[in-house]
């Protein structure tokens, strides 16, 4: 089963800081959570994250878990070492303090398999999966999957998203049920003057005139 983990606000960790290590911090990137990342000597692209404020590091040599005792609040553990029975070691000692942990190329024990993932604008994630039985066909899909999706799903599709995100709330706070919501955001979305200021990137501008439309159907209502 796929999942999309809500990790905004929390802590990950990722030990080790080789390619695959690279890969998943990349993946994390845009999920608002705090990404640590242990490992004896971080990589170029490791270290200029880390220089960047965008991860953490702890450069230190892991050879088993009993490390995870120095972290708090860790939501999700990712044991991508070189060293098999290393990433093993990780994931139980993960396992005995309750956190979900996964370990590169060892479906088996993993408490969840890591899908090559299309990421669009920062805002649109799709997932490539095969369940953690060959990682490598999953990427070549990725790959494929990838060209379509791009000339599919747009630039507008995005400022769409974001749109909506922004009005749900506010339509959360003044209209009184599910149905009513839904109804005013599938209007948002059909709009054609707000559709205009949407592909000229006014996003701004368009929530305004959105809300302006909200307020006025509501007070229409009174």
């Amino acid at each position: 089963m796929i999942v999309d983990l809500n990790l905004s606000g929390k802590n990950v960790l990722v030990v080790g800081a080789g390619h695959e290590a690279e890969r998943k911090v990349e993946a994390l990137l845009s999920q608002g959570c705090e990404i640590i990342v242990v490992a004896e000597i971080p990589s170029e692209r490791i270290h200029q994250l880390w220089v960047a404020g965008k991860i953490r590091v702890k450069e230190v040599a892991v050879t088993g878990g009993g490390f995870l005792d120095y972290f708090d609040r860790l939501a999700l553990v990712m044991a991508v070492t070189d060293d098999r029975e290393v990433n093993r070691k990780i994931v139980d000692a993960a396992r005995k303090r309750s956190i979900p942990a996964y370990a590169a190329d060892d479906p088996e024990i993993s408490d969840f398999s890591h899908p090559a993932v299309i990421n669009l604008y920062d805002t649109v994630q799709i997932a490539i999966s095969t369940g953690g039985r060959s990682p490598l066909m999953a990427k070549i899909i990725r790959e494929k999957a990838e060209i379509i999706f791009r000339k599919i799903i747009q630039r507008g599709h995005v400022l769409q998203i974001r749109l909506q995100e922004l009005l749900r709330k506010e339509a959360q706070a003044i209209l009184p049920t599910p149905d009513a919501r839904k109804k005013f955001l599938e209007a948002v979305l059909k709009d054609e003057a707000i559709r205009k200021l949407l592909d000229e990137e006014r996003i701004e501008e368009a929530a305004q005139l959105a809300l302006k439309q909200l307020r006025e159907e509501c007070s229409h209502k009174i």
